[in-house]
């Protein structure tokens, strides 16, 4: 079956950093995943986008946001009954484990460590790519987390 032939994945990127969004578009490209991206800029923008707009396949959530963090964008979306399935991705360079914790605990499906180079960037989209998101449950906390490696 051709790729071309499947339904993209819609993808909600939610960074308050343009240089970031841009880096993670050109990773997109760079991967040959099928995806359509959308951007919001902060967590209020990212909720915004969430009531007023078809659902995303996934929605990734940079930690480091005005307005709302990421962690308080992740506990209002769960707070929500129409927003319980929706697969949310935790985006930060952050590997403390509180953080992560937090993120497993407030609804998170997945926490994604930046990468700090391009390549490493492409290999992390790859990894978020190859995931069954309409089909996936929760990790366990073993497999929460997901690095360049």
């Amino acid at each position: 079956m051709n790729t071309k032939d499947i339904s993209p994945l819609h993808i909600l990127f939610a960074d308050d950093d343009s240089d970031e969004s841009y880096l993670f578009n050109e990773a997109l490209e760079h991967s040959h995943l099928n995806v359509v991206l959308s951007q919001a800029n902060n967590g209020n923008s990212l909720l915004s986008f969430l009531k007023t707009n078809p659902l995303p396949d996934l929605v990734i959530i940079d930690i480091n946001m005005p307005h709302k963090d990421g962690l308080e964008a992740l506990a209002e979306i769960r707070s929500y009954p129409e927003f319980l399935s929706l697969p949310l991705v935790i985006y930060s360079t952050t590997t403390n484990s509180k953080i992560i914790e937090a993120s497993f605990q407030k609804g998170a499906n997945l926490f994604v460590v930046k990468p700090n180079n391009f390549d490493g960037m492409v290999q992390v989209v790859k990894k978020i790519g190859a995931i069954n998101w309409k089909n996936n449950g929760k990790p366990s906390i073993e497999n929460f987390v997901v690095t360049e490696d």
